[in-house]
């Protein structure tokens, strides 16, 4: 515990450490705008399929209806 009180910080910086946070932080940077870039091409993506999905649910809904319909046609001759 006596160690810890007295703890120093050197004040000189080396070259290296000065590199190595540019380089840290310019790969953190250019991470981030892949990142960003990314997000948003799955959101014109996204935007781009919402109409057809909804094309898609009111055809599937549609085919229900006729399969529906069809099934009732069959009854009627049967009988």
């Amino acid at each position: 515990m006596r160690e810890m009180d007295n703890w120093t910080v050197q004040k000189q910086v080396t070259l290296g450490l000065i590199f190595a946070i540019a380089l840290q932080t310019s790969g953190a940077l250019i991470w981030s705008g892949r990142v960003g870039e990314r997000l948003n091409q799955l959101e014109q993506i996204s935007d781009r399929q919402s109409p057809l999905a909804e094309r898609l649910a009111g055809l599937e809904a549609e085919m229900r209806l006729a399969r529906e319909s069809l099934v009732r046609i069959e009854r009627r001759m049967e009988e």
